[in-house]
């Protein structure tokens, strides 16, 4: 096996770590289709050492109302440079922005300066559009309160009726330039730092603040959730097992599976030949 695949294996599901709130229309789709299964297809992606969850929010929430003691994870190294983090910026299909009823200050600009500007966390929002560009700004920037203003104004525009969908940077830009989005909201980096510090304090960013970037991604273990009902020892001596009676294809970085593009390697679990 590659030097990049992760170790695999169950844990506590008290001991990891969510530094990201969850949506109740997501977790419900995830819960019923877990429950639909009885499996967890994917093991979540944690930090080994501080077990926060890099990828996997809404399946950790799901399991823990299921009464599941234990999760299947992959494990990484956050502090090393093959994790990245990134952010995930909102597409708007609305022709009007609606600012949000709090303080802010706007200025208007060109999409170059505006995506510099809340890159350097000079300002607190950016709004870009193709006729022009707004920066929004508050006193004394603070990480949390810019993506408070952030889950505020996508909700506010939800309520409002207008379709808010996310994209990375680079696939919100395109969407923008082809005219497949009107506006794009783009927030400031979060820190590897500050996710972490979010975990640990419990001080959770909205959905879709962070975007981890990892250098590989196992796959299709199919955990059954009756494993997860067991204590960690029991569930990570079974988890073991079901690894040594499969063997991972790996797909290049990049490739779709299952209609979902992976910017990492992938490892599809198969069972072995007899």
């Amino acid at each position: 096996m590659s030097s990049r695949f992760p170790p695999i294996t169950a844990v506590a599901i008290d001991e990891l770590r969510p530094h990201e709130e969850y949506d109740r229309k997501i977790l419900y789709d995830v819960a019923l289709s877990l429950q639909t299964e009885r499996a967890v297809r994917d093991p979540i992606i944690v930090d080994a050492s501080s077990l926060m969850i890099l990828d996997g929010t809404h399946r950790y929430w799901a399991l823990r109302r299921m009464g599941c003691l234990s999760v299947p994870v992959a494990m990484y190294d956050y502090a090393s440079n093959s994790v990245g983090i990134a952010r995930w910026n909102r597409c708007i299909d609305s022709p009007a922005i609606f600012l949000p009823n709090r303080k802010v200050r706007v200025e208007y600009s060109n999409a170059g300066e505006a995506l510099a500007a809340v890159t350097e966390r000079r300002a607190s929002l950016a709004l870009i559009g193709l006729s022009g560009s707004q920066l929004l700004f508050e006193d004394g920037f603070e990480i949390h309160r810019a993506y408070s203003l952030l889950s505020e104004l996508e909700t506010e525009l939800r309520a409002k009726g207008c379709g808010v969908s996310y994209a990375t940077e680079d696939d919100s830009l395109m969407r923008l330039k082809s005219g497949k989005a009107s506006w794009i909201m783009v927030p400031p980096p979060i820190r590897k730092e500050e996710a972490l510090e979010a975990a640990i304090s419990g001080r959770l960013f909205p959905i879709k603040s962070t975007r981890h970037i990892i250098p590989s991604r196992p796959i299709k273990l199919s955990v059954p959730i009756e494993w997860l009902m067991d204590d960690p020892e029991i569930a990570a001596s079974k988890v073991q097992d079901l690894l040594s009676r499969l063997s991972f294809r790996r797909v290049e970085a990049g490739a779709i599976v299952n209609g979902r593009r992976y910017e990492e390697e992938v490892y599809i679990g198969e069972p072995s030949n007899p």
